[in-house]
Formats: structure tokens, C-alpha cells, sequence
């Protein structure tokens, strides 16, 4: 349920009295709400969208520490909860930002550094769509290093969380799949400039 909170439907119709999802890409998401409205109404739905993806493994890990599959389990229903919300007739956003609070959370130095990778790229080309699937990417490349080598900067990294960690970043991968073949066509619009 905590996922299911559609905060840019919410914030879009408090504020100004539509629906985001008739505007820009029609997606429910940060990106979209500030290409149409602006930074305002974009940070509170930042804060939202990142902090329930934080709080739900957080919780899982506070309430039950004891079963260690629970963050997981909290972290991908928070996720999923996000891009399929109740609340707005199953279309929520992409799963980006909510899924970097909850890897910020389960795996903090690779969510830090795939946050750096998402920063760089849509700095250096405009596309936030590409820039969220190279962070996808390479969270789960970070993620199998320290599955691989134990020793390594990032910890041991359980087989459970690697799975958790690629099955998150292929679904918001997945849920770009309109962006990758405008990408691949060219047709792509860079932040501020048309649809993403």
C-alpha cells in the first residue's frame, strides 16, 4: 500500500488541478512532472517517491530483523506497488527514483554510485532515460562484483539481493521500453524538450 501512493497524481492535482497523466509523456513520474510544472510541485513528489522507497525495507529491517528475506520482499512490493499503483488505476511512474531509496537502503554504496553513473550520463547527453537505464545497469553489474568477490569494497553481496537487485533493474529497464526505441531511432527528446 505504501508503494501504491500515486505522489505525482496527487501533487499534480492538488497543485494545479489536473493530472499529470494528461500531460508531457503521460507518465506519472518526476521527470515528467518537471518538464511540465516545474521544480515546486517536483520536490515534494521527490521527497515522497524516494522516501517510501527507503522506509519500506527500513521498516521490514526494523520490525522483523530476524527474517532476512523481508527488506527484500518490502523493497520490490514498494516498487511494483509504485509503477502499477491501486490508487490511480494501475499507471504509476517508472520505479527509478522509489528504487534508488530502496537499494539506498539495502545497498547503499552501489545505490550512491549508480545515482553518480544516472548524474553523469544525463549531464552529458540530456536523456534521463537513458541515464536512469545505465544506473539500472550498472547497479546490477556493482551488485554481481560483490556477489563474485566477497572481499571487495561493496561487502558480501547474498545471492537473494543479486536477484532482488537485477529483477528490479530489469523491470524499470522494461518499463522504459518506449524511451529505448525512440533512443534507437533518435527521435529522443532531451530533458526540457518534448516527451521522455
Amino acid at each position: 500500500m505504501l508503494g501504491s501512493i500515486p505522489t505525482a497524481v496527487w501533487v499534480s492535482k492538488l497543485w494545479k488541478k489536473t493530472d499529470i497523466r494528461q500531460h508531457g509523456s503521460k507518465n506519472a513520474g518526476l521527470t515528467n512532472i518537471v518538464r511540465v510544472f516545474g521544480w515546486g510541485p517536483a520536490v515534494p513528489v521527490m521527497i515522497v517517491d524516494l522516501g517510501k522507497g527507503m522506509l519500506a525495507p527500513f521498516l521490514a529491517m526494523t520490525i522483523a530483523p530476524e527474517i532476512t528475506w523481508l527488506p527484500l520482499a518490502a523493497g520490490l512490493l514498494v516498487i511494483l506497488g509504485h509503477s502499477l499503483t491501486l490508487f490511480a488505476g494501475f499507471k504509476g511512474g517508472k520505479g527509478v527514483l522509489t528504487g534508488m531509496g530502496v537499494f539506498l537502503v539495502l545497498a547503499p554504496l552501489a545505490a550512491i554510485l549508480a545515482f553518480t553513473a544516472w548524474a553523469v550520463v544525463a549531464k552529458a547527453s540530456g536523456y534521463v532515460s537513458l541515464a536512469s537505464i545505465i544506473a539500472c545497469l550498472v547497479l546490477g553489474l556493482l551488485l554481481s562484483l560483490g556477489y563474485a568477490f566477497p572481499a571487495s569494497i561493496f561487502a558480501h553481496i547474498a545471492p537473494s539481493l543479486l536477484i532482488v537487485g537485477w529483477a528490479v533493474s530489469l523491470f524499470v529497464i522494461y518499463k522504459h521500453r518506449v524511451n529505448v526505441v525512440r533512443l534507437a531511432k533518435g527521435t529522443e527528446n532531451r530533458f526540457g524538450r518534448g516527451k521522455r
